[in-house]
């Protein structure tokens, strides 16, 4: 899964580099904004002012810490426990509309598991004809996937011409490539009116429809893709064999 990640290598270097010189030194640094000498291991030397390093290390541990705070939250995600209403009006399924059962994906179409996931619901379709349905939500990740919002809106444009799965299914099998002129070339290639497409996004016509499945996303902890729910209930690791096993003991039912 992809969650809201941030690059902490550096910060977690500059911690420790605070926390062996705090050692060597006694904790003196703390009080003392002299520079002091440091001899590396070529024979050069370099003065540095350690409270400066103590300021920033103490800086980054506060940074580490809201970073595993906001982890341990994310991990919280949906209730395996609980059974989620979400809204589906004006989404469309994919499959047999009367399928006893119902998988909603929040997806995002820049995340490389999701185009995986797609991929995988595309089999499992394949194998139930029959008894489930596919509904997809947004939930793009705009903090580590820029393109994903425009990616989500292109699709709901071509949602309201009739042409959702065509477009999303276009849109994953080219995950990388999700420039303005990139979905234009897919818009044209499903057959969209172009010129009601190219005013929907110059005009982020559909951006509501986007946020909204992005709020109800994050009103339900949802802060990964993908994520996957099989009538209501969170499935907390969507490999194909557990997915496959839900849908078994569902059709049961």
């Amino acid at each position: 899964m992809e969650s809201k990640t941030t690059l902490i290598i550096g910060a977690i270097v500059l911690f420790l580099v605070g926390f062996f010189i705090g050692q060597l030194t006694g904790g003196a640094y703390k009080k003392s904004g002299q520079p002091v000498q440091v001899v590396l291991a070529d024979g050069k030397s370099l003065d540095v002012r350690l409270s400066e390093i103590y300021d920033a290390a103490a800086g980054t541990k506060k940074i580490l810490d809201d970073l595993t705070k906001g982890r341990q939250q994310q991990r919280q995600g949906p209730d395996p426990e609980k059974q989620y209403n979400f809204d589906l009006s004006n989404h469309v399924p994919r499959g047999n509309q009367n399928a006893k059962v119902t998988i909603i994906e929040f997806s995002d179409f820049q995340c490389p598991y999701c185009q995986r996931m797609a991929n995988s619901l595309d089999e499992i379709l394949k194998q139930y004809p029959n008894d489930v349905k596919l509904y997809f939500k947004n939930r793009p990740l705009n903090s580590i996937h820029p393109n994903a919002q425009g990616a989500a809106e292109a699709a709901t444009a071509a949602a309201a011409q009739g042409k959702f799965w065509q477009m999303h299914d276009l849109i994953f099998k080219n995950r990388t490539a999700l420039d303005q002129a990139s979905l234009e070339k897919y818009a044209a290639e499903i057959g969209l009116d172009m010129n009601k497409f190219k005013a929907a996004m110059q005009n982020h016509t559909y951006k509501d429809a986007v946020d909204k499945d992005t709020r109800e996303a994050e009103q339900y902890q949802i802060n990964s893709t993908p994520t996957l729910f099989i009538d209501g209930h969170y499935v907390s690791n969507p490999s194909p064999d557990v997915v496959k096993a839900q849908i078994e003991a569902a059709i049961k039912k």
